[in-house]
């Protein structure tokens, strides 16, 4: 694969079961996508809990919580000390639910991992900034609480889809939202980002298409407004940055594919550690949908990344 950093040693990330062993590791160009990279039909989305796992639904996250305010726990038996991943569900910032995980419970259970699904007001209730808040409410929530289900308030992780991977990647960047409570990004282990490229809003509407109006309705019709939203332009405000991980899918769009290249190299720029990997014959729903299925290799991407963050030490860099 090509390096695109001049003067650093960089290596692109496959499923060789090797994670972060460089500096960076940034994305390098598929080929060409399938003219059908998305199913005509959307699979079925329901948890699959693996055996002995706790389970704990409709749990309230903030004081007077509105429906959408809430999350669901799925804890492994017999565990101390867990990390936790903490989930954040695509759907164009309009529509999606927590429910809606498919084997990620099992697959995290499984292995020993904490596994959160976090529901946020979505833009029919709410506008921006709302769902960033909700997702930092939900963060402080759980570092709060999570020992109460053996898991380790110390090795948080943020993982999100679709514009699931906006919110967390902005909260894991943008000082803002977890200063609100009384946080600040440096408290997360690490930032996931499964499969988006809703990282340059302004970007992002002038090539138009669908993402266009739902960001109009979202974040409103000022491009300062988008601009400020959007996440690569909070690089480097919060120091230190959590460790980042950008996956994308190898049959999803190319600019969605180079807008996490970008921003994986910009993250490195910035002081970050930052990787990339790109998920073989994958297409923006799959990488969704089939992660931790039977058969499916893009698990041990998460894995090995949760597992090296998590035994890292957190204070990677001078804070400001």
């Amino acid at each position: 694969m090509t390096a695109f950093k001049r003067g650093v040693s960089l290596r692109f990330v496959t499923f060789s079961g090797v994670l972060l062993t460089a500096t960076a590791a940034v994305l390098g160009q598929a080929a060409k996508p399938p003219a059908a990279s998305r199913p005509s039909s959307r699979p079925d989305m329901t948890a699959i809990v693996a055996k002995g796992s706790r389970v704990h639904r409709e749990v309230a996250y903030v004081e007077h919580a509105a429906a959408q305010q809430k999350l669901d726990i799925y804890a492994p038996p017999g565990g101390r000390q867990m990390p936790v991943v903490m989930f954040v569900h695509g759907g164009e910032w309009t529509k999606g639910d927590k429910s809606e995980v498919s084997y990620k419970p099992r697959l995290l259970n499984e292995n020993g991992i904490i596994f959160v699904s976090i529901n946020y007001r979505l833009s029919g209730v709410a506008k921006h900034p709302a769902q960033a808040e909700d997702v930092a409410a939900a963060v402080r929530w759980t570092r709060d609480h999570i020992a109460d289900y053996d898991g380790d308030p110390a090795r948080l992780f943020l993982m999100g889809h679709s514009a699931g991977c906006h919110l967390v990647t902005l909260v894991g960047l943008d000082r803002r939202p977890l200063d609100k409570v009384g946080m600040k990004p440096a408290d997360l282990r690490g930032v996931i980002s499964w499969s988006g490229g809703a990282f340059d809003l302004v970007e992002k509407v002038r090539d138009g298409g669908m993402y266009a109006d739902y960001i109009r309705t979202n974040f409103g019709p000022d491009e300062k407004t988008w601009r400020d939203a959007s996440p690569m332009t909070h690089i480097g405000d919060a120091r230190p940055m959590p460790r980042f991980l950008f996956a994308s899918a190898e049959n999803d769009k190319p600019a969605s594919r180079e807008a996490s290249r970008r921003m994986v190299t910009m993250i490195h720029d910035a002081g970050g550690d930052s990787a990339g990997a790109l998920l073989p014959g994958k297409n923006h729903t799959t990488a969704n949908h089939e992660i931790g299925a039977p058969g499916d290799k893009s698990a041990e991407v998460l894995l090995n990344f949760v597992r090296s963050s998590a035994a890292a030490s957190p204070a990677r860099r001078t804070a400001d």
